[in-house]
């Protein structure tokens, strides 16, 4: 609709422009007035259209993201209302869920929703830990687990305390599997080839500069012979002369 609008403007400044040409071609300063109003007209209508089009988007964007949210978070509860309910899952969250419900009388929060921040963070951590590797996420997630591990503890029945504490951190090894990844393996260096000296040519460099350096010497080595041969010339041809 809004793009027809924008056509019908279109249209409508075309015909103005061409009724301006007939009604004042004897007036062009009178023309070019009327012009330039019928521009600015149309070019406010057209920033209102296009605000109006923006709008539009946003707030069909806006509703289908926030529809998408809300069906987003609302399955990611019902999974883990469904994992929570599995007996052998149970075996955590129930002491974790009875601990929370003993200790939190008082607290302002309230035990349920303390219970909801808990079986939230645990997952929102184990996804940071996995795809970020940050620090300070792997250490909530340490914390997380010895809490929950503590937790688990306290709250099961005395025969059983070492066995869901077990069964607590065997969960939380085999998370921590992929949510520590990569922890303690060295970073990998590459070395690229242009960094690296090429063998043969620095031999050859080599070669090449102690060649230089013993064709030096060597003709050093001759100027000297030279100039010896020439001193003895002399003196064997001062020695001629003394005896004649």
């Amino acid at each position: 609709m809004l793009v027809k609008v924008a056509d019908w403007i279109v249209d409508q400044y075309e015909q103005l422009q061409t009724w301006v040409n007939e009604k004042f071609d004897d007036d062009p300063r009178k023309a070019d007035a009327v012009k330039t109003w019928i521009t600015v007209a149309c070019i406010a209508a057209v920033a209102i259209t296009v605000i109006l089009l923006v709008w539009l988007v946003v707030t069909v964007l806006g509703g289908l993201t926030l529809a998408v949210a809300q069906g987003a978070a609302t399955g990611l509860g019902w999974a883990l209302e469904r994992v929570a309910d599995w007996n052998l899952t149970e075996v955590i969250t129930k002491p974790v869920h009875d601990y929370i419900t003993a200790h939190a009388a008082g607290l302002p929060a309230g035990a349920e929703a303390i219970w909801s921040a808990w079986t939230l963070t645990g997952p929102i951590l184990w996804l940071i830990c996995w795809l970020t590797k940050s620090w300070g996420a792997r250490l909530a997630w340490v914390l997380y687990g010895a809490g929950t591990v503590a937790m688990v503890y306290s709250a099961s029945p005395a025969s059983g305390q070492l066995l869901a504490a077990g069964v607590a951190v065997l969960y939380w090894a085999v998370l921590s599997v992929f949510a520590l990844r990569g922890l303690g393996r060295r970073p990998a260096v590459h070395v690229h080839p242009a960094s690296v000296p090429d063998t043969t040519t620095a031999l050859q460099h080599l070669r090449t500069q102690v060649a230089e350096g013993l064709g030096e010497v060597r003709t050093r080595l001759e100027r000297i012979e030279a100039a010896s041969d020439e001193l003895a010339a002399r003196r064997a041809g001062s020695r001629d002369d003394g005896d004649s």
